[in-house]
């Protein structure tokens, strides 16, 4: 390939990540200009006309109609369309069976010809609107434009639907207030519950906002901006930057839908989100298939590079699993570098959490040199993991802009045989399980053993006491092999019977043994190991999988015969919520906002049923 060949080839990605960064920028552009006019009481008028100038002028849609449903079905915007055409549907007869995003091609309706893709709009199981878009160019359709914005569509007409009936309510009350003293007792009680009920859907609407805030800021940087309106940028010293990216992705998203590629990379950085939550990781953004975290921000840490690289096995494991049950079998390279960078929020109204330096572009380096199921690191990642992971080096690579480079491939965990060989018992113990625990299973003893393993190392424990808190967690289960009720007590029994023969003394068994009885609920702890199984135990109540776990708990109580409704399952959770409390400092650190926010979660919908 010559010179201008490769340059334009350059130029064309370059172009392509411009791209993408445009169609986020312009989202949230959107959605700011929008939420504010919300905010600020402006009227219908002025929220329309946002939402027209976003669709028609950004995205140069050049047909729309926008059909939503208050006392009955009426036109809130449409335009390019022929008074012909507005007649001739019939949204109860034309759209109401529609709920999903769909083609005009596929719903096959001669009323709808005119138009290329409906959106409609759901809240819970009822219509709030539809959306018609015509005259939509191929090029314009593609995965790189407006597909991206489908769903983004379905949110910003949610959004100005569900703000232009409140508005409408609002208006409502306040007329129903101004007549309150000619009415009877029984209407005034009925105001007061309508008043009642919009301060909650106002509430969370709020709550929306500050979910919305969260997910694109971390939220040491959110509460802070939300605090003093500003961040200032901050230099650290030392940090670790991750890079992902998958092998052959430009071929194989040719071969799918774009619906189904961005189910694909939606459901596969999503379990990437909860390994970085898991490990305290920060996630930087995503850049097409493209995955960027780091470690040591906002909050430094000492072992920042441990723990990336932990996060890094634990991608390239839930990759090989999903691949397992999954029609596309994807490969990806990481690639990791340690150093100083800059990390602070850019823009006013698109706000971003962004990290700058050398360090980061030789991150990327790291990853367009690794190889696909492996990690590729730096000397200077190299050098602070080297005595806890077996790495091997590959020699000086060329690497685009740096030169040649000192480069490692991280191969596996420096262990213990006695380790590995306690590992391999417990793991077997665990397949054994019965299959209707459906919480306290493998994979919740593997969880407890990883949450363990970061904690160890955010509390400075000795490797010979996180060696033993690892294998706590590993068998604190296992007791439910024997017995469903006080399993503690056998899985002490099962440690007692296996570990002696592999080199664990009576000290160390009892300090293991001590580790499990502390997991007892309620929690008793009675040393430093104990607060961290402990905690490790409980770690998702502060995590993003909180719900996917509880339920699982729900479900196998249910099995092993405690009859609880879901509300009184809410009840029961909002109770241990509120006496619960984390015990290390780290715990605290990571995990108590997020386990607010789930209290606050479920305590609302308890009020809302009532």
């Amino acid at each position: 390939m010559s010179e201008e060949e490769k340059k334009k080839s350059s130029d064309k990605k370059t172009e392509r990540l411009n791209n993408k960064l445009r169609i986020k920028e312009l989202q949230f552009e959107a959605l700011l200009d929008i939420t504010n006019s919300i905010n600020h009481d402006f009227s219908t008028l002025v929220v329309i006309e946002k939402f027209k100038h976003f669709v028609k002028d950004q995205l140069h849609i050049d047909k729309l109609i926008l059909f939503s449903k208050f006392a009955k079905w009426r036109v809130l915007l449409d335009y390019g369309t022929s008074e012909e055409e507005l007649e001739n549907i019939d949204v109860d007869r034309d759209l109401i069976h529609i709920n999903k995003i769909d083609s005009i091609v596929s719903v096959q309706n001669n009323a709808l010809k005119g138009f290329d893709l409906v959106v409609p709009v759901y809240q819970g199981e009822k219509a709030l609107a539809y959306l018609l878009l015509g005259d939509v160019s191929d090029d314009e359709r593609s995965v790189s434009s407006i597909i991206k914005h489908l769903n983004f569509l379905q949110l910003l007409t949610n959004i100005c639907v569900s703000a232009i009936e409140n508005q409408r309510l609002a208006k409502e009350v306040l007329k129903q207030e101004q007549q309150r003293r000619k009415m009877i007792e029984k209407q005034n009680e009925t105001l007061e519950v309508l008043v009642k009920e919009r301060t909650k859907e106002l509430e969370a609407e709020k709550e929306e906002s500050e979910r919305l805030l969260h997910n694109i800021l971390p939220r040491k940087i959110a509460n802070e901006l939300k605090l003093n309106g500003s961040i200032e940028p901050l230099r650290y010293n030392e940090a670790s930057v991750l890079f992902t990216d998958f092998k052959g992705f430009t071929a194989t998203s040719s071969t799918i839908s774009p619906q189904e590629l961005v189910t694909e990379l939606n459901d596969i950085f999503k379990g990437f989100d909860y390994i970085m939550e898991k490990h305290g990781v920060e996630k930087i953004k995503t850049i097409g298939d493209a995955y960027m975290a780091a470690c040591g921000i906002p909050i430094e840490s000492d072992n920042h590079a441990l723990r990336i690289i932990y996060a890094a096995f634990d991608m390239i494991t839930f990759l090989h699993e999903r691949g397992k049950r999954s029609k596309i079998k994807w490969e990806m390279r990481v690639g990791v570098h340690s150093g100083p960078l800059v990390a602070g929020v850019v823009g006013t109204k698109k706000f971003t959490y962004d990290i700058w330096g050398d360090t980061v572009n030789t991150g990327s380096r790291m990853e367009s040199n690794s190889e696909p199921g492996r990690i590729n690191i730096s000397q200077t990642t190299f050098d602070l993991i080297k005595h806890q992971f077996n790495c091997e080096y590959r020699g000086k690579l060329s690497a685009k802009g740096k030169g040649e480079i000192d480069m490692y491939f991280v191969n596996n965990e420096i262990m213990p045989e006695r380790f590995l060989q306690a590992r391999n018992i417990a793991e077997n113990l665990l397949n054994q399980l019965d299959q209707k625990l459906y919480y306290h299973c493998k994979a919740h003893s593997l969880d407890v053993h990883d949450a363990v393993n970061i904690l160890c190392l955010n509390e400075n424990m000795a490797d010979q006491e996180r060696e033993l808190a690892r294998v706590a967690a590993l068998f604190h289960d296992t007791g439910f092999l024997r017995q469903y009720k006080e399993n503690e007590e056998k899985g002490c029994e099962i440690v007692k019977e296996n570990l002696p023969s592999l080199g664990y003394s009576d000290e160390e068994i009892n300090i293991i043994c001590n580790m499990i009885m502390a997991t007892k609920v309620p929690q008793n702890p009675k040393s430093k190991l104990d607060e961290i199984i402990c905690d490790a135990d409980l770690d998702y109540l502060g995590r993003m999988d909180f719900y996917t776990i509880g339920g699982n708990l729900h479900q196998e109580l249910l099995e092993h015969g405690v009859d609880l409704s879901k509300k009184q399952w809410d009840e029961m959770q909002v109770k241990f919520l509120n006496i619960h409390t984390y015990f290390t400092n780290t715990s605290r650190e990571f995990r108590n906002d997020g386990k607010q926010k789930h209290l606050d979660k479920i305590q609302y919908a308890l009020s809302s049923s009532v």
